[in-house]
């Protein structure tokens, strides 16, 4: 499944030429910068993928180079310092300490601006790779509200933050640009040009196609013009083609800056480490790693899921064994002290609560099973000492975890059928529900693997 528009519905007995022409434009300008295609890399439609980047021609093995692209065509912070139209957009009397921008709110910015150039006087020169991004993604937060009135507890919280994040971050640049117009077509930035709608598909081509930069390696500019409007590193940066590698749970991969041997310029380098087979033949899809991301974070960053993903698993949170009490007669019988439920918020034990097939039950979600279920003490130092104790105490708490189990794969059947309800999905939608489905499959495996064998 690609960045985002992992097309599972459509099956295709193989891989099809990408006949884009900004590609070939892309090529050019990236060319021309200085870029050697060594690799031989082709961008080509997969079955399950959608586009994605392979060699028609060379063959690949751990340690090979994937790509090697020249520092010049990243979009980094050394782009954004050194144009001076932007720059000029930014009143630096206006930066206020406690209201910054992260830097990947500012680059959804430059990517608006470029994008608006290019519609104008056709004199950007992101043009080609402007072209290249999708028109749409298929994170949660692109969901219809019909759908997310469908979709979990877990999932709503990070599509609400990022939804919170986005207004304030529209918000500010609506206050550091002012009522500027733009000289081309006299309209305003933050009211015509920088809408809120455009904003919001600009952060997230930078929140799902970003690469990590160590932004202290590059040239620093000799003043920083932004330096005072941020908040945190700007270590990221926008890398047109390079950003066609999709994801996967299979190979290890690693970036960095390497200088160029006789020169003092830099070339972003993407080396395959390891790899679940011996080597990738010809034309067979080459992916890298954005890290070991369990599925939820690859659904509400990236817009995708993997299916039977190496780096999952299922977390809950406390309010899933509340609501679990409350729907169980058996456990709702009993009483529960609040110094316990007071105990585990205090102590953070609700965080790292989650199973994982491999591992089984973790630590954390075994503690507070057992001083929930097992513990008729409610003294703080008592709670400690069980808390904090003998691990082999925690073994007991089996039939809680089973029925833990039960009551969320019947709350993720519920949020299935209310999506297959909808008369018609979104592409969020129909991604989320095949994300809800694979979360059912997981949390039948383990149920299979941990609970019912030793029921």
């Amino acid at each position: 499944m690609g960045r985002t528009q992992r097309q599972r519905l459509r099956r295709a007995p193989q891989p099809t030429t990408e006949t884009s022409n900004s590609l070939h434009v892309l090529y050019g300008q990236l060319h021309a910068l200085g870029w050697r295609n060594h690799s031989q890399l082709s961008a080509l439609n997969f079955p399950q993928t959608g586009r994605g980047l392979c060699s028609k021609r060379l063959r690949f093995q751990a340690g090979d180079e994937l790509i090697r692209l020249p520092a010049s065509c990243l979009i980094s912070i050394a782009t954004l310092e050194s144009d001076a139209q932007f720059k000029a957009l930014f009143n630096t009397d206006l930066f206020d300490k406690d209201s910054r921008l992260s830097f990947q709110a500012l680059v959804a910015c430059y990517l608006m601006h470029q994008q608006h150039l290019n519609e104008t006087t056709q004199g950007s020169p992101c043009s080609a790779y402007l072209d290249t991004l999708p028109g749409s993604y298929t994170t949660p937060y692109f969901c219809a509200m019909s759908e997310l009135q469908c979709l979990p507890e877990s999932v709503l919280e990070r599509t609400v933050a990022q939804n919170r994040q986005i207004r304030n971050y529209h918000q500010l640049l609506k206050c550091l640009v002012g009522a500027q117009h733009c000289e081309c077509c006299g309209q305003r930035y933050c009211e015509d040009i920088w809408t809120l709608e455009e904003y919001r598909r600009a952060y997230f081509a930078v929140n799902t196609r970003s690469v990590y930069l160590n932004a202290h390696q590059l040239q620093p500019p000799a003043r920083s013009h932004f330096q005072a409007l941020l908040n945190g590193s700007t270590n990221l940066a926008l890398a047109p083609f390079l950003d066609l590698f999709n994801h996967s749970d299979s190979v290890q991969t690693t970036a960095e800056l390497q200088l160029v041997p006789g020169s003092k310029s830099q070339d972003y380098v993407l080396t395959l480490d390891a790899l679940s087979k011996p080597e990738l033949r010809p034309y067979e899809q080459l992916f890298i790693s954005y890290g070991a991301l369990p599925n939820l974070k690859l659904l509400t960053e990236y817009g995708f899921y993997l299916e039977r993903n190496a780096h999952d698993y299922f977390e809950f949170t406390l309010l899933d064994i509340e609501q679990l009490i409350a729907h169980n007669k058996q456990l709702a019988e009993q009483s529960y002290h609040r110094n316990i439920f007071k105990f585990i918020r205090e102590h953070n034990l609700m965080d790292q609560m989650f199973v994982h097939i491999q591992d089984g039950c973790s630590h954390n979600l075994r503690v507070v099973l057992h001083l929930i279920f097992k513990q008729q003490a409610h003294f703080p130092n008592v709670l400690n000492q069980i808390a904090f104790g003998d691990v082999d105490q925690f073994d007991d708490i089996q039939p809680e975890l089973s029925y833990l189990l039960a009551h969320k794969i019947k709350e993720y059947r519920g949020f299935v059928a209310a999506l297959e309800q909808l008369p018609q999905l979104t592409e969020s939608g129909t991604v989320a529900h095949g994300y809800l489905l694979e979360c059912l499959r997981y949390l039948r495996d383990f149920e299979a693997a941990h609970c019912e064998a030793n029921s």
